[in-house]
């Protein structure tokens, strides 16, 4: 039997660009990998019209119905009250769980604010999900010998905890995979996501005429080649592997890793292999390059620092910028850029300096349009400038790419000194 998943993320915040939802990902991958397969996947406002019209509509099409949020304390919660109202299951409070809801809070020395108390109630007959992170439990109703509904809460990692210890058992006993899935991501970056197809379309097609689905996932900065296919057959195992080896020479460079490798983490490794240090300098990324590189355990044996250099007068004063550079050719320019770059590098004594320099908008400047940013890395060798120029695609999402093409910038260069771009 076909096991049918539908996913509802719950939460008007999930609805906004600065939310990102994880969970949903997240359940994806490990729901995929036991066989089964992604019907829908949908993000709704926790108005409980909204969610009680979502799981009429789920319960027509998916044997496993995942909801995540909604099950805090707070009036807006509401998914509890609007599964029970889909089911007609009266809500039943339940001393077990007001006794767990109220050690979370002992244990800290705190009080216990009353409000909590909502969350011992679930709908009539539902087995409660332990929550070893928080105070909200998880709900799980089999509503029939085909169909379970599962409410996860919206914190990421509360979910994934209560999904990995209480779900997926439940799951392996009652919906046991018929195949195991294998799943192979490629992580690129520096080219989009067309390029990519162009350069593999006729390997990509051979794979899919094989049953193997790949998939192209674009994100700011980077894009994911995801492949998967049926982890018992000889013949797409095989395949995979001969293809694979294709795919990874016509790439090149632009390859940076597989899986869960992150470009920081790359970045990382060609630093310590080599002994190198980095100092970084930024102004329109307001620190994201130096985020990004301490995102990894152990950085601080290569990261030596960061500036943000906002205004032209730390620029000037902290990173030693010439103010005729500025004056002649501007803030936002390759000579500004490589300056700074040469900055961090002398105030960090670090082997490299990288650096940011750009306009994220709302409002452009006479002859630098908005979405232009300029890239420095200064060496022992050599001083280098790049430029990346994407209009139109908002602040936070100009910053991420500018600090991921920073990265990118250095594993190049460190990579093949004599095959890096510049100004």
């Amino acid at each position: 039997m076909t096991v049918k998943v539908e996913i509802i993320a719950i939460g008007s915040e999930l609805l906004s660009e600065e939310i990102k939802n994880t969970t949903t990902s997240f359940l994806v991958d490990q729901l995929t990998a036991l066989g089964y397969t992604i019907k829908k996947l949908s993000t709704i406002d926790d108005q409980l019209e909204e969610i009680t019209g979502a799981v009429y509509e789920a319960l027509r099409r998916a044997n496993l119905i995942f909801l995540t949020g909604g099950l805090g304390s707070t009036p807006d919660d509401l998914t509890r009250e609007a599964v029970a109202e889909v089911l007609k299951m009266p809500m039943e409070f339940r001393n077990d769980l007001w006794e767990e809801i109220q050690q979370f809070f002992h244990k800290k020395n705190m009080a216990v604010p009353p409000v909590t108390m909502k969350q011992a109630y679930l709908p009539c007959g539902a087995i409660p999900l332990r929550n070893s992170l928080g105070t909200a439990p998880g709900i799980l109703i089999p509503y029939s010998n085909k169909q379970v509904i599962v409410v996860l809460p919206g914190p990421p990692q509360e979910a994934r905890e209560m999904f990995i210890k209480e779900v997926k058992p439940y799951l392996m006993e009652h919906f046991p995979p018929l195949k195991k899935i294998k799943k192979r991501i490629l992580r690129i970056t520096g080219i989009g996501e067309t390029v990519v197809y162009e350069k593999i379309k006729d390997l990509v097609a051979v794979l899919q005429n094989s049953g193997i689905i790949c998939s192209f996932l674009p994100g700011p900065g980077e894009v994911l080649l995801i492949f998967k296919w049926d982890g018992s057959s000889k013949k797409q195992n095989d395949l995979f592997q001969q293809l694979e080896n294709e795919i990874i020479n016509i790439l090149g460079d632009d390859l940076y890793g597989f899986d869960d490798e992150t470009l920081s983490g790359k970045v990382g490794e060609l630093l310590v292999k080599r002994g190198f240090t980095v100092g970084v300098a930024e102004s329109c990324t307001a620190g994201m390059v130096a985020s990004y590189l301490t995102d990894v355990p152990g950085s601080s044996r290569y990261v030596q620092g960061g500036i943000v250099a906002y205004s032209n007068e730390i620029k000037e004063k902290v990173l030693g910028v010439n103010p005729k550079t500025i004056e002649q050719y501007g803030a936002i320019s390759p000579e500004t850029a490589r300056e700074m770059a040469r900055g961090a590098r002398t105030v960090f004594n670090s082997t490299f300096g990288l650096a940011t320099t750009g306009l994220a908008g709302p409002e452009g400047e006479p002859g630098i349009p908005v979405g232009t940013v300029y890239l420095g890395l200064s060496t022992p060798d050599t001083e280098l400038a790049q430029k990346i120029f994407f209009p139109g695609v908002g602040r936070l999402t100009l910053k991420t790419i500018a600090a991921k093409r920073a990265l990118d910038f250095l594993r190049r260069y460190l990579i093949n000194p004599d095959g890096v771009d510049s100004l």
